[in-house]
């Protein structure tokens, strides 16, 4: 009889993880001496802005696409209903944004960080805030994302989570270090071909395994775990269609707009149209991503607590055992974000290679996020942290500015790798945190609303200054940081007996940040408009704002793109002249 429980793993399943592993690093041994090396911070970090659509498609699903997608997915599925699968028709909404509002922007600047906007629009003081909030977000979301592979792989190999962890933050390190961002970008290639080859396998065997696609959709009917039609206006509700189709763009616009692991990429394509294609391209790429791990959620649920009608009558569809399949019951696990890799494990562990292709496919998540955020990291760090430092120092000092982008280059290395270590200690912090999913939605909802909602201002209401807008970024942050942490703190409390505030659902924390910072900015910028007179007279440079509201640019071709000009608000021709200037 079919045994239940985890499989160990065979030989050929450590080849198929061990592979995964060296191709990463030999890639970034690659990109490291080809033709010299990586000797210009615009070769580590922009990969000479000369990468095409489809490798920079498919570097932006991967980079988010991490275990936390590919776990969290199918357990919030598995374990309460299929409500999230409304996410799907998220991209609708996310992607438009992006290609009409923030890529054209991004892009036409020529800049290296999406930082330098905020400096070029409002001021240094916006762009050090939004480069901080990037850099604290990133290494929270980098150590969750390092910790999770290593739960999941635990819970079927026995091998300590704190192994795991070394290994994948090591080889991770190594590689970015070496080859910069176009080492990060093809190995992102090699894992976008894992993961949807894992995936797709576990989609096809696990259909048949639980007793068919209609069988599954007939047993998560029958508990109504597909009522995802559910249209209150409660924001409290734990997940509702509104909240999954707007809430849910809006988290996933701060990661994939204004973050500078998705800019970073926009930067790195050859042309505005590459940069643009790419966008389109992630648009079915990410929702049939979304789709097939919400699937697996719906597969599992079928195959443990189905009355195994179909799946349990039938001799075993994959062919491993010739036997009868017995009664499942659902695995107690110590975390729920293990329910795919036990189950993975369980039904399909001796067919050989198979779990070590899948373990490849969760680590090859973990890579590429962590990768792509290590040089993130180092590009907001020496672009908008050191450098604009080292203009004050030399300013307050009486000093000549002396630096080579060659040192810059040796630097960014050096940075690589203690960001790396850094995110591997703080790992160890992941398990107390919660589950996957709601952990990442509170992480970028709360810190991300109020970038977008800056960066939205900047680029589309001319109003807007920099002090009232900082006022409003800094209440946007300071309401999310409370939010968040405070039901974290208070999670295991009666709803009716904490405050309010803290039953908000996760998946509403990005558009309340965003609605608080947006308000508060514009009230703020028009109060200083009115008791500031240089506040009240000035213009923004059209390069600055979206395409479509700029008006006529011929006159602006030649003007640099920078601080904000002074005018007379009853003279605008004074304006143009001073801007011609």
């Amino acid at each position: 009889m079919y045994e239940s429980g985890p499989q160990p793993l065979g030989w050929l399943d450590y080849v198929m993880f061990i592979l995964l592993l060296v191709a990463a690093t030999l890639t970034g041994l690659y990109h490291n001496f080809k033709k010299g090396g990586q000797k210009t911070t615009q070769q580590f970090l922009l990969a000479d802005r000369s990468v095409l659509s489809l490798p920079v498609a498919m570097t932006l699903l991967v980079s988010f696409v991490s275990p936390i997608t590919l776990l969290g997915t199918p357990a919030e599925i598995y374990h309460y209903g299929g409500q999230f699968m409304i996410f799907v028709f998220s991209a609708l909404l996310l992607y438009p944004m992006m290609t009409l509002i923030f890529v054209p922007v991004f892009y036409g600047l020529k800049i290296t960080t999406a930082y330098e906007y905020l400096h070029k629009r409002f001021g240094l003081s916006l762009r050090l805030l939004g480069a901080f909030v990037f850099t604290i977000q990133t290494v929270i979301y980098m150590s969750i994302v390092t910790y999770t592979p290593a739960l999941a792989i635990e819970a079927v190999t026995g091998f300590a989570v704190w192994k795991i962890i070394l290994l994948t933050g090591l080889v991770c390190t190594v590689y970015t270090a070496l080859g910069g961002l176009k080492a990060v970008i093809y190995t992102d290639v090699i894992m976008f071909v894992v993961i949807i080859i894992s995936m797709l396998l576990v989609i096809i065997l696990g259909t048949i395994r639980a007793g068919g696609f209609g069988y599954v959709l007939e047993v998560n009917a029958e508990a109504d775990r597909l009522n995802i039609l559910s249209f209150p206006f409660d924001p409290t509700v734990r997940m509702t269609f509104f909240s999954v189709l707007i809430g849910g763009a809006l988290n996933n616009l701060s990661i994939w707009a204004v973050s500078q692991t998705a800019v970073q990429r926009f930067l790195a394509a050859k042309d505005l149209r590459s940069a643009k294609i790419s966008v389109w391209l992630n648009m079915p790429f990410s929702a049939i991503l979304v789709l097939v791990c919400c699937l697996e959620g719906l597969i599992m649920y079928a195959f443990y607590y189905g009355d195994g009608t179909l799946s349990y009558a039938t001799p075993d569809p994959v062919g491993v055992t010739g036997e009868m399949l017995s009664m499942r019951s659902p695995p107690n696990l110590t975390s729920k974000d293990q329910i795919l890799v036990y189950f993975v494990s369980e039904q399909f562990g001796n067919i050989p290679g198979f779990q070590g292709l899948f373990i490849a496919c969760i680590m090859a998540g973990a890579l590429s996020t962590i990768s792509s955020g290590l040089n993130a990291l180092v590009s907001v760090i020496l672009i908008d942290g050191v450098r604009p430092f080292r203009v004050w120092w030399a300013r307050r000092k009486h000093s000549e500015l002396t630096t080579s982008d060659r040192s810059d280059t040796i630097l960014s290395k050096i940075l690589s790798v203690v960001l790396g270590l850094l995110s591997l200690v703080l790992a160890f912090f992941a398990p107390y945190l919660g589950t996957l999913l709601k952990l990442t939605n509170s992480v970028f909802g709360a810190a991300g609303g109020p970038l977008v909602g800056v960066f939205l201002l900047g680029m589309i209401w001319k109003r807007a200054n920099e002090k009232g807008t900082l006022i409003g970024a800094l209440c946007g942050f300071a309401m999310g940081l409370w939010t968040s942490m405070g039901a974290i703190a208070t999670k295991d409390v009666d709803p009716d007996e904490r405050l309010g505030l803290y039953n908000l659902s996760f998946m509403w924390y990005s558009g309340f940040t965003l609605l608080i910072t947006v308000l508060v900015s514009m009230v703020m910028s028009e109060i200083f408009r009115l008791a500031c007179e240089a506040d009240k007279n000035h213009v923004v440079n059209p390069y600055l704002l979206v395409p479509w509201i700029r008006g006529n640019l011929s006159k602006y071709q030649d003007v640099p793109i920078g601080d904000v000009v002074k005018y007379d608000e009853n003279d605008r021709d004074q304006a143009d002249e001073k801007l011609e200037a």
